[in-house]
């Protein structure tokens, strides 16, 4: 098969502003191409999205297109052009140097280039755009409703659960954006340090690929590792302070201690996840609403997508029962552990759509924190069926997010959305997490 062909073409534009994704948007004119009636595309243009630049910057971009190549019996899909920025003619006055060498080319980070209040707005932004465009809500309420997005304190050096690939040669490293060519790394700026220890000294040795898991709990400092390291690599972060665990490792998070192996989900910014519990046990519990309902008992709860079991056994201080809802059989593993001194918690193994429609009639509160997908619609219909006094959605996209309370609130007004709280769970990307409150019309 013959290799692609590839063309590079230069312009100076004008950056317009960031996408969802976090890139900045630039027009550029059509290249001059036949067609078959052998008149060529000029005076049309197209958008593409630049990384590293800003909204009103005038850069220099470079754009390499990838097309099939002629003798190609299979034509492949179209891929992506490459773009970057070659120069900076005038910056925006929000631009900070990238602390990472490979920022720009790496698909891990989308705004280390932007000054971090900036980021804080912009995703609020985001927020309460896709609040209005998708979910339909009335533009002058959102203004209250949208809180600003809650800061990390340290933007830095957060996340502990990196998986790093591995090349061909045996080099740890994260993906270039849009490809699968492996950037070799020895530190990244948002890992955690203890996770850069280890990084470290994995990009010394020659690892297996196709990947290296690296976990670290923060409070405890305990490492995870898989697939287990060879004998010298082990020895060497053993010698650097490093104990390695290739099972599971625990983390503390508001006072409770949680198993989490490999494959379970645990949020990775550990210092946000304690400022995400708090919101979720104080928009769940402290409702006049919940209170006024129950005056002489203490509520039913579920914790709808439980994961570990975190929101269910935190809740479990302040509920009468809480009915714990997950599928996948690792977290639940951890789940059981985590949950192994606490009477008051009923683990339901399955889908939310399946069990929460046989409980949302006998429950009180409800948390739900689904991925990335959002909800079903039947797990929604549920709800709207059967209303509960207060719901706290945990949403890791604003734009699904947006979808299903478009459900809840705006279709049969079921309920009323009374905040939605983003919260920086990861600096320096476009990723965004939302906390919304949610009550029961009267």
């Amino acid at each position: 098969m013959m290799e692609a062909e590839r063309s590079l073409t230069y312009h100076t534009v004008t950056l317009g502003p960031l996408t969802r994704s976090g890139l900045a948007q630039a027009e550029i004119p059509v290249l001059e191409m036949a067609n078959e009636a052998g008149e060529a595309a000029a005076g049309r243009s197209r958008v593409v999205e630049v990384p590293a630049g800003l909204p009103g910057e005038r850069v220099t971009i470079a754009i390499e297109e990838l097309a099939p190549a002629k003798r190609q019996r299979r034509v492949r899909r179209q891929l992506p052009p490459r773009v970057w920025i070659s120069a900076i003619h005038e910056a925006s006055p929000l631009r900070v140097p990238a602390p990472c060498p490979v920022f720009g080319t790496c698909g891990g980070c989308q705004l280390q280039h932007m000054r971090y209040d900036a980021q804080l707005a912009w995703k609020r932004e985001v927020v309460t755009g896709l609040l209005q465009e998708i979910g339909g809500f009335d533009p002058s309420e959102l203004g209250e409703i949208v809180r600003p997005t809650e800061p990390c304190e340290v933007p830095w050096h957060y996340r502990n659960h990196m998986r790093f690939s591995v090349n061909r040669e045996g080099q740890p490293g994260l993906t270039a954006r849009g490809s699968h060519r492996v950037l070799p790394l020895s530190t990244c700026p948002i890992a955690h340090e203890r996770i850069n220890a280890v990084l470290g000294v994995l990009a010394r040795h020659t690892n297996p690929r196709p990947q290296v898991l690296v976990r670290c709990g923060t409070a405890t400092g305990q490492v995870l590792i898989q697939p287990a390291p060879a004998p010298e690599i082990a020895e060497e972060l053993s010698q650097a302070g490093i104990e390695v665990h290739t099972e599971a490792i625990e983390e503390r998070l508001s006072g409770e201690t949680f198993r989490i192996r490999p494959s379970s989900f645990f949020q990775t910014n550990t210092a946000q996840a304690e400022k995400m519990a708090r919101l979720v046990i104080e928009g769940l519990l402290q409702a006049k609403a919940l209170a006024s309902s129950l005056p002489e008992r203490r509520p039913v709860l579920a914790d709808a997508y439980c994961g570990v079991g975190t929101f269910a056994l935190l809740l479990a201080r302040y509920a009468a029962k809480v009915y714990a809802i997950e599928e996948s059989p690792s977290a639940l593993q951890d789940a059981q552990w985590n949950l192994r001194h606490v009477s008051n918690v009923e683990i339901l193994k399955g889908k939310v759509e399946h069990l929460l429609p046989t409980l949302a009639g006998q429950l009180d509160g409800l948390v739900l924190d689904p991925p990335r997908a959002g909800c079903q619609e039947v797990v929604l219909e549920a709800l709207l069926q059967h209303p509960v006094t207060r719901i706290v959605y945990v949403s890791c996209d604003p734009s699904t997010l947006a979808r299903d309370l478009q459900v809840l609130c705006q279709r049969q007004a079921t309920y009323r959305l009374l905040s939605v709280q983003p919260l920086d769970m990861f600096p320096q990307t476009s990723h965004i997490e939302c906390v919304a409150i949610l009550e029961r019309q009267a």
